[in-house]
């Protein structure tokens, strides 16, 4: 199990790939004429790709040395090495600035900074905890991961559920933006499984229909409506 160190050090380390990521997101916009928000929104979608790609690399790299910094820490047996997890795609990250380059074209041009802000901060992370939860799973010593609360919301309370273990292949690492959440690998075979709804909530919505996604937001929260106080 990682200790508060061991958590304290990840999370420092993602802290700073978001700042970092986040300063340059915002020299950038500065350097934008808001004047011309087709010219912006273009300049916008070529940058963000590239930048989330960039700090996205490094939260890997990351991830995958503390990885293995973990499990020789925790004395497992047998080679292994963390698996690096492929970049949020193009595709997914020039559709979130579109939509978020609407504010562009209105009285609050500024919506859009604080709009990619937060997108790009979950973003950037994501390779670095999807690096933890695919090794995890290829990991052949490991009995699954666990979600360690960043605290701020019930969903991520719910989700991280006092240590709950996914096992199961179809379990994502669900985050939403400014989401201070880590992961952790488990290799304990007493630690309790996430239950059922646990692992719903888990999955990411960007692959859903606009059907899908809302009735899986309403289960969501009527769940959350459902847990005592």
């Amino acid at each position: 199990m990682a200790s508060r160190s061991d958590v304290k050090q990840l999370r420092t380390a993602n802290d700073g790939i978001v700042r970092l990521a986040t300063r340059d997101l915002t020299k950038f916009w500065g350097s934008l004429n808001l004047a011309k928000p087709d010219a912006a929104r273009d300049a916008l979608l070529e940058f963000i790709p590239t930048l989330v790609t960039e700090y996205g690399d490094i939260a890997a790299t990351v991830a995958a040395d503390w990885y293995d910094n973990l499990r020789v820490a925790a004395g497992i047996r047998g080679t292994f090495a963390a698996v690096l997890a492929d970049g949020v795609p193009d595709a997914a990250v020039t559709s979130t600035v579109r939509f978020g380059a609407g504010h562009l074209f209105t009285d609050v041009p500024s919506g859009t900074l604080d709009f990619l802000s937060g997108a790009v901060s979950k973003y950037v992370l994501q390779p670095g905890r999807d690096t933890i939860v695919g090794s995890a799973r290829a990991d052949p010593s490991a009995h699954g991961w666990y979600r360690i609360s960043g605290g701020g919301c019930s969903f991520c309370e719910m989700l991280a559920g006092r240590g709950a273990v996914y096992r199961e292949d179809s379990a994502d690492f669900a985050a939403h933006d400014h989401c201070k959440c880590g992961v952790a690998p488990s290799w304990d075979k007493t630690r309790p499984e996430a239950d059922v709804m646990q692992y719903e909530a888990s999955q990411r919505t960007s692959s859903m229909t606009p059907e899908q996604k809302a009735n899986h937001n309403e289960s969501l929260r009527f769940y959350l409506a459902s847990l005592p106080d």
